[in-house]
């Protein structure tokens, strides 16, 4: 070998028998491989719980907020009183009184097709409508949405909570709604007077 080309230890050609110097803190190189190859996995085990984490917060939220129909209450009007000059037992007086209790449910199907239409009525204040079977049944068969459309034009969304297919009755209830008006089912002063059975 050349004795004027200078070498460093260590490097090929040299001869004179040295070792390399260790790095400080008597780290080898595949130490510090391995602590980056650690810190690496660490880094990507940690971002994989992270989004685990997240899209499990993120579907419960969001499952939540189809199940009440979002963050904000709705308040309905309330009925006002019987048209004037009209005796509270006729058909009108009988027809104002019943509407802020009428609904229509609107069902679609999994591709948002409209895929039925009915009516209901509220039969309780706590969100309950009592309507058809054969109108929510394919938003129970086909994992569609029922949305309820009250007189005042509101919307909400609403959930079968009990069907009977015999009967053709089915129950669906509201989340969120206040001011709820149920229908009375019989009251003495709703019947018809004579004039009015024609």
């Amino acid at each position: 070998m050349d004795e004027g080309i200078p070498t460093s230890p260590g490097t090929p050609g040299d001869t004179t028998g040295n070792t390399p110097a260790l790095p400080q803190g008597g780290a080898t190189g595949a130490g510090a491989v391995r602590r980056r190859s650690r810190s690496r996995r660490t880094f990507v085990v940690g971002a994989l719980v992270l989004c685990v984490l997240s899209g499990a917060v993120g579907g419960l939220a969001g499952a939540s907020l189809e199940r009440t129909g979002g963050l904000e209450a709705v308040q309905l009007p309330q009925p006002g009183p019987p048209p004037p000059g009209r005796p509270p037992g006729d058909v009108a007086g009988i027809a104002a009184r019943a509407l802020p209790s009428v609904v229509t449910l609107r069902v679609t199907g999994t591709g948002e097709q409209t895929t039925g239409t009915g009516t209901g009525f509220v039969i309780d204040t706590r969100g309950r409508i009592l309507t058809t079977n054969h109108v929510v049944a394919p938003a129970v068969l086909a994992g569609g949405r029922i949305t309820v459309t009250f007189s005042s034009g509101v919307t909400a969304r609403a959930t079968v909570v009990g069907s009977d297919a015999g009967y053709d009755l089915a129950v669906v209830q509201v989340h969120g709604v206040h001011g709820l008006t149920p229908l009375p089912l019989d009251h003495p002063g709703d019947r018809p007077g004579v004039p009015d059975r024609n």
